[in-house]
């Protein structure tokens, strides 16, 4: 393939990183609290008009975070009854695309499991009243994104979900940098991600048990329970999770010792190591793992 050719085919691919990260909760208030305790600042609850679920996010510029939980049982939840028999934790991560029907298409090109694009709407419970939001979204063909069981999410209403008092965070958090997906083998997941963000975003050895995907802004990491305490300070991976599992997000922060001050002065246990990350356990932050590391 020329250059002129590989830059053609990587402007054509219609996914552009990680759109949001999800964190399924049993009980919504209780994790809106404990994300706020831990400096982030949470968003107002949202329901999603047809489902049973509800949620609360963190606000980055360029991506977030979302706490979701059950609000109506009686509802469709996605299975997240199912996911949250084992707990909190990181349920899974969207990717971001700017043209969902777009995206349907060039997936058919590549699977035949591909389907069209859907509606999603969401109504925001804001002190003035409801604020609707809008979403299309795709689900992607697993066989594209080992690991993951994922869909990608265009916003209809990007100014809405995006207020400016909302993106600021009292411990520094600014985007999500990485999440570590823990495989029982990596066989396949190199290929496979190069479909969706080309050869150049793929790196790592599938047979040494890490590949790390270059989504644009952000990073997925694709580690065994073996390799899992080399990319996290050396913590062992529990080995009583079903795989795979999402297991670690990393933030993006200015300054660690900012963010190390800031916990402090809220009582939340955490680490440090050689880079001068800030770890927080999962016991801290719903189930998830949570690192704060110097944005590059």
């Amino acid at each position: 393939m020329t250059d002129t050719e590989h830059s053609s085919a990587s402007t054509s691919r219609p996914i552009a990183g990680i759109d949001h990260a999800l964190i399924g909760v049993g009980d919504l208030s209780a994790a809106r609290d404990a994300y706020a305790r831990l400096g982030f600042t949470v968003t107002p609850r949202g329901r999603h008009i047809g489902w049973g679920t509800g949620n609360h996010t963190v606000m980055f510029e360029d991506d977030y975070v979302e706490l979701i939980g059950i609000v109506d049982p009686t509802q469709y939840i996605h299975n997240l009854d199912e996911f949250l028999k084992n707990g909190d934790g990181l349920l899974n991560v969207v990717l971001a695309t700017t043209d969902a029907d777009a995206t349907s298409a060039w997936l058919r090109e590549h699977s035949a499991n591909a389907e069209d694009a859907r509606g999603l709407q969401r109504l925001l419970e804001l002190d003035e009243g409801e604020e609707l939001l809008g979403f299309r979204y795709v689900d992607i063909p697993p066989e594209l994104t080992p690991g993951l069981k994922t869909f990608a999410s265009q916003h209809l209403t990007p100014d809405k979900v995006r207020r400016p008092a909302w993106l600021s965070h009292p411990n520094g958090a600014r985007r999500i940098r990485e999440v570590t997906v823990v495989m029982e083998n990596l066989a396949g997941v190199g290929e496979a991600y190069a479909k969706l963000f080309g050869v150049d975003a793929v790196s790592g050895d599938e047979r040494k048990g890490s590949i790390t995907v270059d989504t644009g802004n952000d990073e997925l990491w694709f580690v065994t329970p073996k390799t899992f305490p080399e990319r996290h300070y050396d913590k062992n991976f529990d080995s009583n999770l079903p795989l795979p599992h999402l297991a670690a997000l990393t933030l993006s922060v200015a300054d660690p010792q900012v963010t190390a001050l800031y916990l402090s002065g809220q009582q939340v246990a955490f680490e440090r190591d050689s880079s001068d990350a800030v770890i927080v356990s999962s016991e801290e932050a719903c189930g998830v793992f949570l690192v704060f590391a110097r944005d590059d």
